[in-house]
């Protein structure tokens, strides 16, 4: 399977599909090459031993043996490369890798959408405004900018977007290799210790992971960026990639790219998909389920709503459980419970999402399967997106302080809360488990 893999595949091969979702245009495609060329001659963001060993822990997150938090921006902006910004999402990761490493007697991934997460899909290039007007609609920093006066795609961004990649993961790096309240250059996330050295955490921890890692991430959209990044079939933009709701049809331009990957890859899949399209997809990129080195290489992330989950997802994991495949089950509980106001916000109760969560891994636990992980769009910013209480009056206070370039995000504060209110359902379910209730 290997030698056909290699000899049908390519990072550009993606390129002879029909159709390319959310594809962008440009005014000169020769500027776009010319952009690209540059880009696949720069250093690599990730070493691609990095993404080795992301594969290795995404493969114990689907066994059961270790549980991922992946959090962070909708859309990152250029504008928030600032120490200070950084420094609180890499906070609010490891506050969270904390409170559930403890909760959950369990070691922690942490992964951050974060250097990278630069291109947002949308519904329609095109957006039409109050007075008539017809424009580029918003795609993210490294397509166009948000104000009216940048809305045509500039090919040159994608290298803005590599330059601020670059100084984030630096910026991290930095962050993490200085001392902290939270244990410093020597943290680990386990379940028995604060601070321990790289030996003692070596002694506990079931996996083959360094202190002081934040894997990074961000889907993988702009296609001729990504691919730029593809070397020997790493991308190396970052160490988890994943495809969306809107990119992953099953011979689209996207499902081409990923399938040949060596990174951990994820799927986005929402309450439309049904059984035999999802096997589908996990054959297509996984066609080898069996090889103890697939284990964990697709992990699919459930976006199915509070109110839908009960009903999707139990199908869902059977089919897949009897096609063979080991993925990570990794639980969005942001996008399927997005609301607009009549003000035009969008936003997201956070009782809510806690709840998708909760439903979610309760049942994987009775069709004997494994929740590996929580996708969460946050910040380490206290932002007014999303609400506490469901029957808030939508008008008090979300405008005060909703910065998010697209979807609502968690504050700092409801981010730790809904990973504390996961953590109490968890513990509670296995305390009645071990009286017989």
């Amino acid at each position: 399977m290997k030698h056909h893999l290699q000899a049908t595949w390519t990072p550009q091969s993606w390129s002879t599909k029909p159709v390319i979702a959310q594809d962008v245009v440009y005014d000169d495609p020769k500027a776009l090459e010319a952009v690209i060329n540059i880009i696949s001659a720069l250093p690599a963001l990730v070493n691609p031993m990095k993404i080795e060993i992301a594969r290795n822990n995404f493969a114990a997150a689907a066994q059961g043996k270790a549980f991922i938090i992946q959090g962070g921006d909708c859309a990152e902006s250029f504008d928030d490369v600032r120490l200070h910004v950084i420094q609180k999402k890499v906070k609010l990761l490891q506050e969270q890798s904390h409170l559930l490493a403890q909760g959950l007697n369990l070691p922690i991934i942490t992964v951050g959408r974060i250097a990278g997460q630069y291109a947002k899909p949308r519904s329609s290039t095109l957006e039409t405004l109050e007075d008539g007007t017809i424009t580029h609609a918003f795609r993210g920093h490294n397509i166009n900018g948000s104000s009216l006066g940048e809305r045509r795609p500039d090919p040159y961004r994608l290298l803005l977007g590599h330059f601020y990649s670059k100084t984030t993961l630096d910026m991290i790096k930095d962050i993490l290799s200085t001392p902290t309240q939270m244990g410093g250059p020597n943290f680990v996330a386990t379940p028995n210790s604060f601070s321990l050295t790289p030996e003692e955490a070596a002694d506990i921890a079931p996996l083959d992971t360094p202190t002081r890692t934040i894997f990074t991430s961000h889907e993988a959209l702009h296609l001729p960026y990504e691919s730029a990044m593809t070397h020997d079939r790493y991308n190396t933009s970052a160490s988890f990639i994943w495809v969306g709701e809107r990119t992953r049809q099953l011979d689209g331009a996207h499902v081409e790219y990923i399938r040949g990957l060596r990174n951990p890859i994820g799927i986005k899949i929402g309450p439309t998909i049904d059984s035999s399209s999802l096997v589908a997809l996990l054959n297509t990129i996984c066609p080898e389920p069996h090889l103890s080195e697939n284990i964990g290489r697709v992990t699919i992330i459930t976006r199915l709503g509070a109110d839908k989950v009960i009903t999707v997802l139990p199908p869902l994991i059977q089919a897949v459980q009897e096609a063979g495949h080991t993925p990570v089950w990794m639980c969005d509980p942001c996008h399927g419970n997005t609301q607009t106001t009549t003000a035009g916000l969008k936003t997201r109760h956070v009782g809510r999402m806690v709840l998708e969560a909760t439903r979610t891994y309760q049942i994987h636990r009775e069709n004997h399967s494994f929740l590996g992980g929580l996708h969460l769009e946050q910040t380490g910013e206290f932002v007014t997106e999303c609400q506490d209480d469901e029957a808030m009056d939508e008008k008090s206070h979300l405008s005060s302080n909703y910065h998010s370039l697209c979807d609502p995000r968690l504050s700092h504060v409801q981010a730790l809360s809904l990973a504390r209110q996961f953590v109490d359902f968890v513990r509670g379910r296995e305390e009645r488990e071990k009286l017989g209730h």
